[in-house]
């Protein structure tokens, strides 16, 4: 099981944004967005397939004078903890969001920006503003082998060539510390 602990930050204009949390294309959580963080759970599979999809959002949420906006419904990415440790944010970077523009609003880009096309899916956009869906990179059964893998890809290792082993000294023991913890028992 990968507990998620998603924070977030978002706006109320008519109400305030709902999400559906999907795994595999089944709806896990459906969440209206009046907290800072929403929790959920998954049972992973052989491969997962992870996105938060904004249902709710119409014109209605968004607020015009004078043809500025002066209120908006949105939804903003900040951080995610799995099983209560930090990922990094590479994870959400890494993920697309697909938004479904309003009519009024594709009529008006196409008007003002002629030559410019309007992305389809955008990489790494944590602030929304349309309703749409946020698709996670997929990943396997075994998240935490995966992710570590996902990690060493991306970082940059120093002095390698000074310390082979420094790649298994970077991820961690798993290792229990029995001389410390035979210490802090005498202590105690």
């Amino acid at each position: 099981m990968l507990n998620f602990e998603i924070t977030y930050k978002s706006s109320f204009c008519v109400q305030w944004p709902r999400i559906l949390v999907l795994h595999n294309d089944v709806i896990v959580k459906e969440i209206d967005c009046d907290q800072s963080k929403f929790l959920f759970s998954i049972e992973p599979e052989d491969q997962n397939s992870l996105s938060l999809q904004w249902i709710n959002k119409s014109q209605k949420h968004t607020k015009t004078h004078n043809g500025k906006i002066v209120q908006d419904q949105t939804f903003e990415l900040l951080n995610i903890r799995i099983d209560g440790i930090q990922i990094e944010e590479w994870f959400w970077t890494d993920a697309y969001y697909t938004p479904k523009y309003f009519d009024g609003f594709l009529k008006q880009y196409k008007d003002q920006r002629k030559n410019e096309i309007l992305p389809e899916k955008i990489k790494s956009q944590l602030v929304w503003h349309f309703p749409g869906t946020f698709s996670f990179t997929t990943f396997p059964l075994d998240f935490w082998d995966w992710y570590f893998d996902k990690k060493q890809d991306k970082e940059v290792i120093k002095f390698l060539d000074k310390d082979p082993d420094r790649i298994h000294k970077f991820r961690g023991s798993l290792d229990p510390c029995v001389e410390l913890v035979h210490k802090i028992k005498k202590f105690l």
